[in-house]
């Protein structure tokens, strides 16, 4: 089993340039090495699910299977910009990452946004990782960090026209709305990505497109100040309406992803929830203190067994699709020795919480980013292979909880696209 770690591969790298962490390590330690049991890749019969997209691909069909049987054994970890961002990698064409600096292996869920897939593309392009990431059998989500509509043509200093221009643009950019044409043209681009995002058999990749997140906050275009519950929701069916009737776009699994609920309730969950007839992913948004954080480390098991139950009543995929330490706490320099395992103890202990199918953390983003006294400050939620992580301890955690028999990892997945399936 993989709870080993490779002594003698990992050793050796220790001696290694950082430059000997580059395509042929990864790729020969990541193919080489054991790995954890994994989901029953090939069933006798057909699985029989229900989706969002009746005439989603074979390989989109079979990773909503996959999840639903995986999710089962262990809760895959995700990383946004994986293999994108880092502070201890040489390269970003997808072949390196922190987590891999860190442990030996890749993210099993590899995260990006909109920012790399819609004009300007201020996060880079990142169909070629994509594609290493599709082709290792790793799974692939992608949230939405749309630019405000209304306002996207006074864009200047600050926040103004970005996904964090907090002006109501919601009800603007439905069918008839003055800026309708804007949020279509942000979906015209990205539905052309995703029609041509293929593998080098010319196979569609599949996608977790994770819709309008966090919209029970006040911080995005679409939330909860700047939106009725119904505006909302109408805003995301037109969204899914018109990728998947519209454009033609069958290689998405469609997410929800709002943010945990302090009062964790099936009815404050179902507020602004679409309708099943439009999600295949339930989620939820968690980040908490570094410090005195017992009862947001409850929180979170109260949340992820809330999605688990809600999920299963109704043949979705329950996942925690963003969760981490609050960027203020990162950015001051604050840490948890113990938060992975704090995390994942939480979550493998309880009846319900232990059947999420994935966690996402954000990204490392490599210089960090802007402080209020105008340097730069930590900006990264994966524990790196650094002086840094090892003496405070945060590496150690990281490992503890990547050895865990409740996690799993890139190598310890397979099969992911090849399940057959039959669609209600």
């Amino acid at each position: 089993m993989k709870k080993h770690v490779l002594p003698k591969l990992l050793s050796a790298l220790v001696c290694c340039s950082a430059l000997s962490l580059g395509t042929f390590s990864a790729l020969a330690i990541a193919e080489n090495a054991p790995a954890k049991t994994s989901a029953s890749t090939q069933a006798a019969e057909p699985v029989e699910i229900n989706i969002v997209d009746k005439k989603a691909t074979a390989e989109t069909r079979s990773l909503f299977a996959y999840m639903q049987q995986q999710r089962k054994r262990a809760i895959m970890f995700g990383h946004q910009h994986e293999t994108t961002q880092g502070l201890t990698i040489t390269t970003t064409d997808g072949t390196q990452s922190d987590t891999f600096n860190a442990v030996g292996d890749f993210a099993a869920v590899y995260g990006w946004d909109t920012l790399s897939i819609v004009t300007p593309k201020s996060e880079g392009d990142v169909v070629e990782q994509i594609k290493k990431a599709y082709a290792r059998g790793g799974i692939i989500t992608v949230s939405s960090h749309f630019d405000n509509p209304k306002t996207d043509k006074q864009k200047g200093e600050g926040m103004t026209g970005t996904a964090w221009d907090q002006t109501p643009a919601v009800v603007e950019s439905l069918p008839g709305g003055a800026f309708n044409d804007v949020y279509k043209g942000y979906l015209d681009q990205l539905a052309n990505w995703a029609n041509t995002l293929k593998d080098d058999q010319g196979k569609l990749i599949p996608v977790v497109f994770r819709i309008l997140h966090e919209n029970t906050g006040a911080w995005f275009w679409w939330g909860d100040k700047q939106s009725t519950p119904e505006q909302y929701k109408r805003l995301y069916q037109y969204t899914v309406e018109y990728l998947r009737d519209k454009r033609g776009v069958h290689n998405f699994l469609y997410a929800y992803s709002p943010n945990n609920f302090w009062d964790v309730t099936e009815a404050n969950y179902l507020e602004r929830y679409p309708g099943n007839a439009w999600v295949d992913v339930l989620g939820f948004d968690t980040y908490g203190p570094a410090e005195n954080n017992a009862d947001w480390f409850k929180n979170v098991v109260a949340n992820a067994a809330l999605v688990v139950r809600m999920a299963e009543a109704r043949g979705k995929i329950p996942v925690i699709s963003e969760i981490g330490i609050r960027a203020p706490d990162i950015e001051a320099g604050k840490y948890d020795n113990q938060w992975y395992q704090k995390l994942i103890s939480g979550l493998k202990t309880d009846k319900d919480a232990h059947r999420i199918a994935f966690l996402l953390t954000w990204r490392n983003a490599p210089k960090g980013v802007p402080g209020p006294e105008g340097k730069n400050v930590p900006h990264y939620w994966v524990p790196t292979k650094r002086e840094e992580n090892i003496k405070n301890g945060t590496l150690e955690d990281f490992r503890i909880f990547y050895k865990d028999d409740a996690t799993a990892f890139n190598r310890d997945i397979s099969g992911v696209y090849g399940i057959a399936t039959e669609v209600k």
